[in-house]
């Protein structure tokens, strides 16, 4: 009997990830398994088929996803229908999928949308700068009174920083509005949050519950805030050791959006004088899909091993 169980407890456990365009990208994590007990497999979203007749979902010429242990969607991009079909097929057949965002929405993931984001941190009660959701013109009007210039504008699709503006003046936004009204015509939304008196903003990678990282990097608009120094620019980025606080903060941000791999951004107000309120620290971002080569560079840690150690688990 013990041997029995010795087998059961000591299998190899399978796991699947995948990414939206070329595999290649995932090569790390094949050179990361040292010695983990598992088996893994690479793939795209595009490599992934489905055969009606059998109603088995497959990597095309290889195995079907219901051997699997683990899926964990490294990036879905532009795959999104693929991987609402591949989250589908998995929760049907018991494979257990990561981040289970994609296994819990039934019909649009919270982190495909900066508004849905920002909503559930402020539910969740985390600090997130004053945001304003919206039309165009709705926001940018109570933006100029309720927030002040310079205020941020952001897309609620927008990827990596970008789709992120700062007008300084109201000639500035004006301008900038006269762009945007065209694009949210299209179908795009936007929303307005405070500017933050900061000159660094703090990525912290956490995985699975645990802080395994982070790092700062000077902001883009740092120039604009009171007390800036050239001499700043003179270390764009550095690891940073969090304290209690911020830990405490990217640990909530991932609980409430739902996620267990995520880049938090965080935004320290570097703001002082007699009525300043310490620790005004904000998350800007939980991507569920986050860069980590800065992490890898500046902390010396091999995410990809800690991934798959996590996800073994």
């Amino acid at each position: 009997m013990v041997n029995i169980f010795s087998k059961l407890f000591s299998r190899r456990k399978t796991i699947l990830i995948l990414t939206s365009g070329k595999k290649t990208k995932l090569t790390p994590f094949k050179l990361s398994i040292r010695d983990l007990n598992i088996d893994l497999t690479t793939a795209s979203f595009s490599d992934i088929y489905f055969d009606s007749g059998s109603s088995e979902m497959n990597i095309r010429g290889g195995a079907n996803l219901a051997g699997f242990d683990v899926i964990y969607f490294r990036l879905v991009g532009k795959s999104l229908e693929t991987a609402a079909l591949v989250a589908g097929y998995a929760k049907k057949n018991r494979v257990q999928i990561m981040d289970k965002i994609y296994a819990n929405s039934q019909i649009f993931p919270i982190t495909q949308s900066k508004a849905q984001e920002m909503k559930a941190l402020s539910d969740a009660q985390v600090s997130i700068p004053k945001t304003l959701f919206g039309s165009l013109l709705e926001i940018t009007k109570k933006a100029q009174v309720e927030l002040g210039f310079p205020f941020v504008i952001k897309s609620t699709s927008g990827k990596k920083g970008r789709e992120v503006y700062c007008p300084e003046d109201s000639k500035a936004l004006k301008a900038l509005i006269a762009q945007l009204l065209v694009e949210e015509k299209a179908g795009k939304s936007f929303f307005a949050q405070e500017f933050v008196n900061c000159t660094k903003r703090i990525r912290v990678l956490v995985v699975g519950g645990r802080i395994i990282g982070s790092i700062s990097q000077l902001t883009k608009w740092r120039k604009r805030v009171s007390g800036y120094t050239p001499q700043e620019d003179e270390v764009k980025i550095q690891k940073f050791a969090p304290n209690s606080e911020i830990e405490k903060l990217a640990l909530a941000a991932v609980s409430a959006v739902g996620i267990d791999i995520a880049g938090v951004d965080i935004l320290i107000d570097e703001t002082s004088g007699k009525n300043y309120v310490m620790n005004r620290n904000f998350v800007i971002e939980v991507n569920a899909a986050p860069s980590w080569k800065l992490i890898k560079k500046y902390c010396g840690v091999n995410v990809e091993y800690e991934i798959l150690k996590y996800i073994s688990r």
